[in-house]
């Protein structure tokens, strides 16, 4: 099967679209299809140029920034006519292409950018697969150009049952709200997963006094929560250390907020990181934290970064946010807290190393429960049966 699969994601670098889009890629190659990933727009945080290339192979698998540029631009007017240049070379290329593909996949779609698609797929009869990670119009903004893109978010939905032959989400609440717009035949849910390649077992006998954030850091991610607690639990364990790992298109704020906490030395800050380098940072931590506000779009969404942090057998502690409870047990296989609770966040991270054996074997645990459900070998045999479907209810 050839499958044309479009997206919006910072390829080849260490951020959960691009380790779900590469897990699934490489299962759907190894698994016999073709595989050809085209990519609208050109890489947003590409300032340590992981992207170097326009088009190639990677992992055996054709991209192409359809663009003609990886670097994303700072100026508006110029990201526009990019963007519009990649609108006119992906309808040529499907219009040229349209019997060589047997399947469109589209990554986290959006009607603004993706509108050309969806109505390219239904005039030239190719399956049209979506898979939704998050849910946009959630996410609350009082900018004009967000604003606009989050109402147009709100067609999404209705426009689906016209243009989808199938839907992919993330989440038992995504399933649940795109069940209004479609039947449940045509809704699979597929939750976060983990190339397990990338992750090899070590044993947490030595104490680092590390605690590791791993991700993006915006407001829903509670790393102001993080350093807060952070900062509260050092008076009780003085040797902590905290890793900030990931790009920070908020320095600014997040470095003010350092200096208010007095944290200097106790505080590193990876910056950008690639997708190999994920695993050796997670690594050089002994517990490893996911805050999540208790924000609607966190319920909707389901973060990558847990599975990562499972798959190391690093003990985790997590909010209790969207399907985390379908998966995980407190005190069993991860340490749960209430969300937006950083007295709450103190006393687990205090409690990590006050039970050092306990929590490690809360790591391992979790480690099982990653390879059990997480495991992305697991999933490609459903999303290839999704494919085939969609391709026989064409004929």
């Amino acid at each position: 099967m050839r499958i044309a699969w479009f997206s919006n994601i910072d390829f080849q670098e260490g951020n959960a679209a691009n380790s779900r889009l590469r897990a699934l890629a490489n299962g759907l190659k190894e698994n016999g299809n073709q595989v050809f990933l085209f990519f609208l727009s050109s890489t947003i945080f590409n300032y340590n140029k992981i992207n170097k290339k326009n088009k190639g192979f990677f992992d055996g698998i054709y991209f192409n920034y359809l663009s003609g540029s990886v670097l994303r631009s700072p100026y508006l007017i110029i990201r526009f006519l990019a963007y519009t240049k990649a609108v006119f070379c992906s309808s040529i290329l499907l219009v040229k292409k349209r019997k060589h593909f047997d399947v469109i996949f589209l990554y986290s779609p959006r009607l603004l950018f993706f509108g050309h698609i969806y109505i390219l797929a239904k005039l030239l009869r190719i399956p049209l697969i979506l898979e939704k990670t998050e849910l946009d119009e959630s996410v609350p903004t009082k900018n004009i150009l967000p604003k606009i893109i989050s109402y147009a978010d709100r067609l999404d939905a209705y426009i689906f049952k016209y243009v989808c032959s199938h839907l992919i989400v993330i989440s038992e609440k995504l399933k649940d709200y795109y069940s209004q717009y479609l039947p449940a035949s045509k809704i699979t849910l597929i939750p976060i997963i983990v190339d397990f390649n990338r992750f090899k077992e070590v044993s947490n006998n030595s104490k680092s006094y590390t605690v590791g954030y791993l991700g993006s850091f915006g407001s829903k991610d509670g790393v102001y929560g993080i350093i807060k607690s952070f900062k509260n639990a050092i008076e009780y364990v003085p040797d902590l250390k905290l890793k900030l790992i990931g790009f920070n298109p908020h320095k600014r704020e997040i470095n003010l907020e350092l200096r208010k906490n007095k944290l200097n030395g106790q505080v590193e800050k990876s910056g950008q990181i690639t997708y190999e380098q994920v695993p050796q940072w997670l690594y050089k931590c002994d517990l490893l934290v996911m805050n999540r506000t208790n924000h609607s779009y966190s319920h909707f969404g389901f973060p990558t970064k847990l599975g990562e942090y499972l798959a190391t057998g690093i003990p985790t502690i997590c909010t209790r946010v969207g399907d985390i409870e379908n998966y995980l047990e407190h005190n069993v296989n991860s340490y749960l807290i209430e969300p937006d609770n950083t007295e709450e966040l103190k006393n687990a991270i205090i409690n990590r190393y006050k039970n050092y054996d306990t929590f490690n074997s809360i790591g391992q645990k979790g480690r099982q429960v990653a390879q059990a459900q997480f495991d992305y070998r697991r999933y490609i045999p459903i999303l290839q049966s999704v494919f085939e479907d969609a391709v026989k209810s064409k004929k």
